[in-house]
């Protein structure tokens, strides 16, 4: 159907032919109010980017931040695989070879973990056996554990995760699951229900090289160990004190992560929450950390950096994931990104007195992780009325028109639905051109109206016409009494009136 588009800056009708049509229209019926159909849901393909004034950037980390680094330039990473992820949104912000498989060394402890929390009691205790020990090689990193001594399982956690002991990890496989093989069965299990399909266990320490894995499926393993408080607990803590044992005097347990150790040069503060380091021959350089700062929380991983030190004695992998953090915490920011009231694009209104079209405001708000920086007049909107009609005033305030997809160079960030930002009244004189217009039969309509008003002008007219001649006649046969010489009307018609006595 041809669209019948009238604005308010339509040429106006002269004064007679729009009195015609007004009261054409009155006689018709009164003036209708249009019904206004509200779109669906789906957004259209058509991408419209919104017309609207910059606003304030989402809130997070302090604005300098932003200055040092951009989304655009992530710092150098010399890993061969890294991933870093916004916990909150899970938008992955950084990503190299995320779904390589790779051996993942004592990255495996975070499954060891999270089966035990998961399945023992932390304040169990438990004795180490001389077998756990026999599963020990050279290379082994260790706690210290010696066989006779007893220890909670909390404890022995803390031996897993702090100086990544291996000892430790045979005694909670073999206390959980009766034998370590038996654990490891547990550990497969677990990872499967969390989803992570490219992952293999083969002990519960990660020194055989026949486990595989992913960074994508690490940080799925991390993120449920995180949901456990004593997990963040102790793979948090840069130190953790060890009561005196059968066999062991009290002692201060030291963690493997540089960046939570306050003397080292790639120190982090407070900002890291939780870690594990790991390494193999095969498995090189490996760290997977949780940071939080300013309200934003990330996740990071880096897998097979080298193992060769710097002056400081510190490898490539603590650089690679403070600077991935620092560049996250800098260059991005989750918070809102549309809130409630922005303007995210408009749609064409006809017949309106207040103009062509009206502002589609948001109703609600879209969460989201983007480059720091960004406003809504970056976004792209696609809007559901796209090659549909306009709409027809009147428009009331707050009226739905459907929901919106907002994205961000390509990526979706949310659907959000939009509402009329204002009222948009009816323009009676662009009615009227657009009603007569608008259908034959109007026309029709008020050409016959047109007809039957000339008829009635002319008939009026002639009426008046004759009147006036009538009155005109009338004044011309008017006697005037006292006027010498005039001949009264009764002397032309014949004999003289008689008057008074005289009459016979």
């Amino acid at each position: 159907m041809e669209k019948n588009h009238v604005t308010s800056s339509a040429r106006r009708l002269p004064a007679l032919a729009l009195a015609l049509a007004l009261m054409t229209g009155v006689v018709c019926g009164a003036v209708p109010r249009a019904a206004l159909a509200v779109e669906g849901e789906a957004a259209a393909a058509t991408e419209t980017t919104p017309d609207a004034e910059a606003a304030a950037p989402a809130e997070g980390a302090a604005a300098e931040a932003g200055a040092t680094w951009s989304a655009d330039a992530p710092p150098e990473v010399s890993a061969p695989v890294a991933l870093l992820v916004d916990r909150t949104t899970g938008t992955v912000l950084y990503e190299r070879e995320a779904d390589a498989l790779r051996t993942p060394a004592s990255l495996t402890k975070v499954m060891t973990a999270l089966v035990t929390l998961e399945r023992a009691n932390l304040d169990d205790v438990v004795t180490v056996e001389q077998a756990d020990l026999d599963n020990l090689t050279p290379e082994s990193s260790v706690a210290g554990l010696k066989a006779g001594e007893t220890l909670t399982v909390r404890d022995l956690l803390a031996c897993l995760l702090i100086p990544s002991g291996n000892d430790a990890a045979y005694v909670l496989a073999r206390h959980v699951g009766g034998d370590w093989q038996t654990f490891v069965g547990m550990m497969n299990e677990r990872a499967t229900s969390l989803g992570c399909a490219s992952t293999s266990f083969a002990d519960p320490c990660g020194l055989s090289s026949d486990i595989v894995t992913t960074a994508r499926d690490l940080v799925t393993i991390f993120e449920a160990a995180l949901e456990h408080p004593e997990f963040l607990e102790i793979a948090g803590s840069a130190t953790w004190d060890l009561p005196a044992t059968e066999k062991n005097p009290a002692r201060t347990l030291e963690t493997t992560d540089a960046l939570i150790v306050s003397d080292s040069p790639v120190y982090m503060g407070e900002t890291v929450i939780a870690s594990k380091t790991g390494f193999t021959n095969d498995a090189g350089k490996c760290l997977l950390a949780a940071a939080e700062r300013d309200g934003m929380s990330l996740v990071g991983i880096v897998m097979g950096a080298s193992d060769e030190t710097d002056e400081d004695g510190i490898t490539p992998n603590f650089y690679d994931l403070r600077d991935l953090f620092e560049w996250g915490f800098g260059a991005w920011v989750t918070g809102n990104v549309v809130s409630a009231g922005d303007v995210l694009a408009s749609r064409e209104v006809t017949l309106s007195k207040d103009g062509d079209a009206v502002d589609a405001v948001a109703t609600g708000s879209i969460f989201a992780t983007v480059p720091r920086g960004t406003t809504v007049a970056d976004l792209t909107v696609a809007v559901p009325w796209e090659g549909t009609e306009p709409l027809q005033a009147p428009v009331k305030e707050d009226t739905n028109l459907g929901r919106v997809s907002v994205s961000l160079d390509g990526r979706t960030l949310g659907t959000v639905g939009v509402r009329t930002a204002s009222e948009m009244e009816l323009s009676i004189p662009d009615f009227a051109i657009w009603w007569v217009t608008s259908d034959p039969v109007h026309m029709g309509i008020v050409a016959g109206g047109v007809a039957v008003l000339f008829v009635l002008v002319g008939t009026i007219a002639a009426l008046a016409s004759r009147t006036r001649r009538k009155d005109r006649d009338a004044a011309q046969v008017t006697i005037e009494p006292g006027v010498p010489g005039h001949v009264p009307s009764h002397a032309a018609g014949g004999a003289e009136p008689k008057h008074g006595k005289h009459a016979k």
